[in-house]
């Protein structure tokens, strides 16, 4: 069998962490997230964690009277989609920022920091946001008698100055693919 089992990954535990836009990032992979973070709780695993990288155009350039000499593509979108199973303060936020136990308001998302973690047999994964992303539902919420209540969440992931998403933190770093033994 060509390739190593090892590294597919059908991760047995993930989260959530929602912090504001002055929160601290954990040091490293083995840091705990600062308290400033708070978490969403109980995610639906089923669900996971849906990214989709988006490019608004694409366009081809070609020479006067002669083919292709370019290809551009421009205006860059990232989106990751979660699902919370908990109602607690936190995803309250999420799903209806600017209300409060008094009342509820026309959702207008507010920028946020999320930590998304996945965890496998000591093994991590993290990807916390460098800038800030706006969360706001996808789709309906529903809660019925015989179904789990569930709220799926969309975060726009919005770059640095410098094209940055995420900062990444993982066990197995993209460097480790050349760390390969010498004969």
């Amino acid at each position: 069998m060509a390739g190593d089992p090892s590294n597919a990954a059908i991760w047995a535990d993930a989260d959530v962490y929602v912090g504001p836009l002055d929160a601290q990032d954990p040091a490293d992979i083995d840091s705990p997230f600062p308290a400033a973070w708070a978490l969403v709780g109980l995610l639906d695993g089923g669900d996971g964690f849906g990214e989709t990288p988006e490019w608004g155009e694409d366009a081809d350039h070609f020479a006067w009277g002669g083919g292709l000499v370019a290809s551009t593509k421009s205006k860059f979108k990232l989106t990751r989609k979660f699902s919370v199973l908990e109602d607690n303060p936190t995803t309250r936020k999420l799903i209806w920022p600017g209300s409060d136990s008094t009342k509820i308001v026309v959702p207008k998302p507010e920028p946020v920091k999320l930590g998304f973690e996945l965890r496998k047999f000591g093994r991590k994964k993290r990807r916390i946001t460098k800038n800030y992303a706006l969360v706001s539902v996808d789709g309906d919420i529903t809660e019925t008698e015989t179904d789990l209540a569930k709220v799926s969440l969309v975060s726009t992931i919005f770059p640095d100055g410098n094209g940055v998403l995420f900062v990444p933190q993982d066990t197995l770093t993209f460097e480790d693919e050349d760390d390969e033994p010498e004969d």
